[in-house]
């Protein structure tokens, strides 16, 4: 069923007296929301969606209106509830209090079950937990599918995205490699969040898979380059795609997300196959 029909079916139950305009301060907050209500009830989201880049709802979201995050244009807006995050500007969550603007504050997921719980607790406030527990089995069943198979190889694997960003230990992309049955290399070396790692750390114990990211327009500069670097090219790993966006948010990408990671693994086994078949 398409997001539309999901949502018209969805809106039939939705609370009577459920937020009429609501405004998102955040772009995996944006993702959610856009899953969860009609545009008509979003009154804005956060200006980062519409990077191509980092955002899975860059296309949607240069058709909603959005908002650089200060007070006089929020409360311009006439919200009836505000999404915020810990990263959203303090004086701004401070001004919305002062008004009298309803905002809900959420901390980043670091898990499969922190951004479930997180989706199902938007649906509650928007007043459409159908809808929300409507993607909660869209991504459980998309996880499902993925899950490396009884007796299937454990590789090792790293992101490394532009300026050498990795995705850590603490984190969906790493939740989501556990369960495809890729090893993260990045947790070896203890790093827990999304941090740079070092190329030498590559070089020196080189993993099955390198999921590399896109090189943006603006390819010429020092942070693009790295995932270009010669040592990288060297190396005897499987690369892969691996968008930017996947990192950055979770939410409904987790759906695109780990269908990718399964795809990568299985391309490594393929290649295993082949090469033992010469």
């Amino acid at each position: 069923m398409c997001l539309c029909a999901v949502l018209a079916v969805s809106s039939a139950h939705a609370r009577q007296d459920a937020p009429a305009r609501i405004v998102s301060l955040n772009q995996c907050l944006d993702a959610i929301l856009v899953e969860l209500v009609p545009a008509e009830r979003i009154a804005a989201i956060s200006h980062y969606s519409r990077d191509p880049l980092r955002s899975p709802i860059a296309e949607l979201a240069q058709r909603l209106p959005i908002t650089y995050e200060s007070a006089e244009e929020i409360v311009a807006l006439r919200p009836d509830l505000v999404l915020a995050s810990r990263h959203s500007a303090i004086p701004t969550r401070n001004a919305l209090r002062r008004v009298g603007i309803h905002y809900e504050l959420f901390d980043v997921a670091f898990s499969v079950a922190d951004s479930l719980a997180q989706i199902r607790r938007i649906a509650a406030l928007v007043g459409n937990a159908a809808a929300g527990e409507a993607l909660v089995g869209r991504i459980e069943h998309a996880i499902d599918i993925a899950r490396l198979p009884p007796g299937g190889r454990r590789l090792t694997a790293a992101v490394y995205e532009t300026g050498g960003l990795t995705a850590g230990s603490s984190t969906v992309t790493d939740d989501l490699m556990q369960i495809v049955g890729l090893d993260n290399l990045a947790a070896r070396y203890d790093i827990r969040t999304h941090q740079p790692m070092q190329l030498e750390l590559l070089v020196a114990a080189p993993p099955d898979l390198l999921l590399v990211g896109e090189v943006p327009a603006e390819a010429g500069t020092q942070a693009a380059r790295i995932v270009q670097h010669r040592a990288l090219r060297k190396l005897p790993s499987k690369r892969w795609e691996f968008p930017a966006r996947f990192m950055y948010c979770s939410g409904p990408t987790i759906v695109e997300e780990v269908a990718a990671l399964a795809a990568a693994r299985d391309a490594v086994y393929a290649a295993s196959r082949v090469q033992a078949a010469r």
